[in-house]
């Protein structure tokens, strides 16, 4: 569902008419040391917003001017802002919100001996799903960079002037350019995060925009990227909401207003271990 992109006869004619660019590695040809394939025309003239930096092999750092402790401190301060945001809005402005089976996530998500990465992922209905959808979550998942998640975030929408790109990036939001393809620097970076020993949280909303109907589009197949080239399986949680399309719907004359008193629901589904699958995959024997 994942990993196998769906190819029309139509998208096989005008491909055929157009010049191959250079080969990239399937995603479950593992390389995660090396991102000398990386290669997409359209990520030549986008500029890459500071505080990331991007060298040329594609490999993505955040790099700020004010580094240290001083960034580490401003970074929690702004998070800890937004979670308490967050609550604030779930608890008082929304008519009723209900969350479901977040339990089995948190303890995962806190367990101090926990060596494996996390990987969420959640359907995509409004601007304002993140922060929102962790403002459910208990104050104290603010207290480690541990159990705070990185996520992407479009460069065209969080990254448009210095201000925003640094408050972003303090709020561990990747810059992203949509239509750039799995092997562009923000997943590169979003695969360094969950290869570091520390067993980070990544979101990723794998319809890659916002989808206010009644059924989910075709998923982007990133997501799957991240699970098979992570050095170290990651726990897979997926996410269902709904509610916040009518807070912050997309038809309407003012867009940066949430609509308040709507109902909200939030579900939390059971932490998959993908480990033995991906193992007897890479060996050669699953199918």
């Amino acid at each position: 569902l994942f990993m196998i992109p769906r190819v029309s006869k139509d998208d096989e004619t005008t491909s055929s008419k157009q010049p191959h660019p250079p080969k990239t590695p399937a995603p479950y040809e593992i390389n995660n040391s090396n991102y000398s394939n990386f290669y997409n025309p359209l990520l030549k003239s986008v500029i890459v917003p500071s505080p990331y930096k991007v060298d040329t092999t594609g490999k993505m750092t955040l790099e700020p001017r004010f580094g240290g402790l001083l960034w580490n401190f401003t970074s929690r301060f702004c998070i800890m802002s937004c979670s308490l945001i967050a609550k604030f809005f779930l608890r008082f402005c929304t008519k009723s919100t209900t969350i479901y089976n977040k339990e089995p996530f948190v303890r995962v998500l806190m367990d101090p001996n926990r060596t494996r990465p996390i990987l969420t992922v959640a359907n995509h209905l409004s601007t304002v799903d993140d922060p929102l959808l962790w403002g459910s979550l208990p104050f104290c998942i603010t207290k480690s960079t541990r159990t705070i998640r990185w996520t992407l975030g479009a460069q065209e929408i969080c990254f448009t002037n210095n201000f925003l790109s640094h408050f972003f990036a303090l709020g561990q939001v990747v810059p992203t350019v949509r239509g750039a393809g799995i092997y562009q620097p923000a997943m590169n970076f979003a695969l360094d995060k969950l290869n570091e020993k520390e067993g980070n949280w990544v979101h990723i909303f794998p319809e890659g925009k916002i989808n206010q109907t009644s059924s989910m589009i075709p998923l982007r197949w990133g997501v799957g990227r991240l699970m098979m080239e992570s050095k170290n399986p990651p726990i897979v949680v997926p996410l269902w909401h709904k509610g916040l399309e009518t807070v912050m719907p997309e038809e309407r004359d003012n867009p940066f207003v949430p609509i308040l008193w709507q109902k909200v629901v939030i579900a939390f589904g059971e932490p998959i271990d993908l480990k033995d699958v991906l193992t007897e995959f890479h060996e050669g024997k699953a199918e």
